[in-house]
């Protein structure tokens, strides 16, 4: 008896092939710059894709996208005082298996704005982080970010994913509250007033002017 392969999965096989075939390399999307002068926030929807964000001594936002060759680009929208990075949405990228865009944005060192953060299943990595304040929200993607100097707020929570947090100043001044559910939380930072208790832990270091918040469900937190 002969069996018949339903049309729908043929069509997806198809494209898959094909994906991969047109694929092989991957490019540099042309490189975006956008003056921060007047932006008070600055919002990065990083969707499943993997971000990598650093400040910089640059005097514009810089933004590209390294992708396969049928992955769909980065988009920056500027409104008033708000600039927004997001991604086009494109069927290529769900068949690209293997191949997933990789999000690169550059921020000027000066930037004393807001930088938000959003995504689901793509990793986050900051680097040289320092002046803006962050909010970064993520569900399984982890979350790793590094400081020059802690000079503003930073809120940060995930769903299942790990957030790690390095700095280098040996005292920053903050106030420190780590929320976890079933994950485990660990801080380098010697911390005064300290409160433990099953899912959290809070203190100070410094003078404490700056409030930092790390929240997980499932999820580790590190602070080094």
């Amino acid at each position: 008896m002969k069996r018949y392969v339903p049309a729908a999965i043929l069509w997806i096989v198809s494209m898959f092939l094909l994906s991969a075939c047109g694929s092989r390399g991957e490019e540099a999307e042309q490189l975006q710059r956008v003056t921060l002068e007047e932006v008070e926030v600055l919002e990065i929807d990083h969707g499943s894709t993997t971000l990598f964000m650093e400040t910089a001594d640059v005097e514009a936002l810089e933004v590209s996208l390294l992708r396969g060759a049928n992955s769909p680009g980065a988009v920056v929208d500027q409104d008033d005082h708000r600039v927004k990075i997001r991604l086009d949405n494109d069927i290529t990228r769900m068949l690209n298996i293997g191949r997933m865009p990789q999000l690169r944005v550059r921020i000027p060192a000066d930037y004393a704005g807001k930088v938000i953060v959003d995504g689901s299943s793509g990793n986050v990595t900051g680097t040289g982080l320092q002046n803006h304040s962050l909010q970064v929200k993520g569900r399984s993607g982890n979350i790793s970010l590094a400081f020059t100097r802690l000079n503003n707020d930073v809120e940060v929570s995930a769903t299942s994913g790990n957030v790690n947090i390095q700095l280098d100043e040996e005292t920053p001044g903050a106030t420190w509250m780590l929320q976890s559910g079933s994950g485990h939380r660990s801080i380098a930072v010697p911390l005064e007033d300290r409160k433990e208790s099953n899912r959290k832990t809070e203190g100070r270091s410094g003078a404490g002017q700056h409030e930092v918040k790390l929240k997980t469900s499932s999820g580790n937190i590190s602070i080094k």
